[in-house]
């Protein structure tokens, strides 16, 4: 079990946290931990309850049993708003971001919270609304310089692809200073290189920040890359948990979400060489079989740009 340095403080637990909806049970006893400058994963397929147990933890959802724990204290029913200004950051799996507006201004929108001024202190452009905000833009382009989109920093949203707006999501999430961040399916949008590339940013920002962070991810390399341990929720339970590799290789895991069997299970089903080569022998003796009237009289299917077969 591979946990990150040699701390012991838990900075979230999540205890026995059960949601239902209507006859639903969305998320069943689920128990978890994420402890000081790690990053956690949270696997499991579409419908497992990922996103309903982050809305949970946020304070979007109310549970019906279980608590939330932040740094040792309950804050299963404390609103988001006042978790976002306990430290607690989040992105959400669609981008709810201003698209009107730029990327800083947006950066500047995310940091309301830090102004330290009302609105109608904010009117008047007083010298000091005037220096604050100078230091909010400052912060601002600090994040776009560490997640490499310096270049974007006066662009409006609308232009910008989705792996770029996932991105800045996450320096919006940054933008409020959070002490424990949340991020709902990040590499969503990218491909391969920008996935990489984003585990290299992440791991960057554990190192330069020392925030905390519990990931749901989808892509394993990055997953596998990144996570100091992970847990797998399939049908609103925990169907496992451990270090990446151990997860990856779970035969109850591999059948849930990875869609196929664990490398030893198929070790154990491989057919034997001799047997293999005996089948194959009298499969090339075997006459071909005619085709059927019926099957041939059938007209073929066609292949859309999917790889799935449209009917004709």
């Amino acid at each position: 079990m591979r946990r990150w340095g040699v701390l012991t403080v838990s900075v979230l637990e999540v205890e026995g946290l059960t949601i239902r909806f209507g006859g639903l049970t969305a998320i069943d006893d689920l128990s978890l931990a994420v402890k000081e400058w790690e990053i956690v994963g949270l696997m499991g397929p579409n419908g497992a309850g990922k996103t309903t147990a982050f809305n949970c933890i946020t304070g979007f959802y109310k549970p019906n049993a279980g608590r939330v724990l932040y740094r040792g204290e309950d804050v299963t029913r404390v609103p988001p708003h006042r978790k976002a200004a306990m430290g607690i950051g989040r992105t959400f799996q669609n981008v709810g971001m201003v698209k009107s507006e730029t990327v800083l201004e947006n950066l500047l929108t995310a940091q309301h919270t830090k102004t330290g001024y009302g609105a109608l202190k904010g009117l008047t452009g007083a010298t000091s609304v005037r220096h604050r905000e100078k230091e909010l833009a400052a912060h601002a382009d600090a994040i776009l310089e560490l997640l490499g989109l310096t270049e974007f920093r006066d662009r409006r949203l609308g232009s910008l692809s989705y792996g770029t707006l996932k991105l800045l999501e996450l320096g919006c999430a940054l933008a409020s200073d959070p002490d424990l961040l949340l991020l709902d399916e990040p590499s969503s949008g990218m491909g391969p290189e920008e996935s990489h590339e984003l585990g290299e940013r992440l791991l960057a920002l554990r190192q330069a920040l020392g925030v905390t962070m519990l990931l749901i991810e989808h892509h394993v390399p990055l997953v596998t890359a990144v996570c100091d341990y992970v847990y797998v929720l399939n049908f609103g339970k925990l169907l496992a948990e451990g270090d990446p590799e151990h997860v990856r290789n779970h035969p109850e895991v591999v059948a849930a979400y990875l869609g196929g069997e664990a490398p030893e299970e198929l070790e154990a089903t491989e057919v034997p060489e001799e047997q293999a080569a005996a089948v194959e022998e009298l499969a090339e003796a075997a006459p071909a079989p005619a085709p059927s009237p019926r099957r041939a009289a059938r007209r073929p299917r066609r292949t859309g740009a999917s790889g799935k077969k449209e009917a004709s």
